[in-house]
């Protein structure tokens, strides 16, 4: 009975081993997919009323009588999922960015979209970003359609002083040159919206 015994005490630290050894060796980003690159999100920017690059977007409502799209810009790197690789990187681990995906939150909790946020959307684009290098990509971050739809049209005739504020998340898909799709990426920007005076 005492070697039966022993025996089952082996045989669970040899599972609980092969356990430890095998998590170990696990990295999350490989469990999302094969490919052997990722992708680094390290900005997102927006603009505020003068265009200048701003870590806060300003959504004018209405300018000039006109709605115009308010753009993002979003910088990725390629980097290699494992550090450590011997061999030299190839041309077949440059990644091709090709979504963008836009939605939209507020922080009072209210969600329903087309009534308390815009409409979430995907934009199909089609830019490499080369491994070790950086790439800079302008997107829509609130599309004009959006300004003439609640809740964005309801702040026309509230004025400057009635500011809506929204948080987008911004996720960014790719697929390497070899097929391989990339884990996405996930950014924020917080965006302040009304009917700012028009620029004179």
């Amino acid at each position: 009975m005492r070697i039966k015994y022993l025996f089952k005490k082996v045989s669970l630290v040899i599972v609980m081993i092969v356990l430890v050894l095998h998590f170990s060796g696990c990295n999350k980003i490989e469990n999302f997919g094969n490919s052997g690159s990722m992708l680094i999100l390290n900005s997102i920017m927006g603009t505020d009323l003068d265009q200048n690059a701003s870590t806060i977007s300003f959504s004018d409502v209405l300018t000039n009588g006109s709605v115009f799209d308010d753009k993002g810009t979003i910088q990725v790197q390629g980097a290699l999922l494992n550090p450590d690789q011997t061999t030299a990187s190839t041309a077949y681990q440059d990644i091709i960015i090709d979504q963008i995906d836009v939605e939209y939150s507020r922080a009072d909790g209210l969600t329903v979209q087309g009534k308390d946020v815009p409409y979430s959307f995907s934009q199909k684009v089609s830019i490499k970003v080369i491994l070790g290098k950086t790439a800079d990509i302008t997107f829509d971050l609130v599309q004009h359609n959006a300004k003439t739809e609640p809740p964005l049209v309801g702040l026309i005739d509230l004025g400057q002083a009635h500011v809506l504020k929204l948080e987008a998340k911004v996720t960014i898909y790719g697929v390497d040159v070899a097929g391989y799709r990339v884990k996405p990426v996930t950014g924020y920007i917080s965006i302040w919206c009304a009917n700012f005076a028009d620029p004179s």
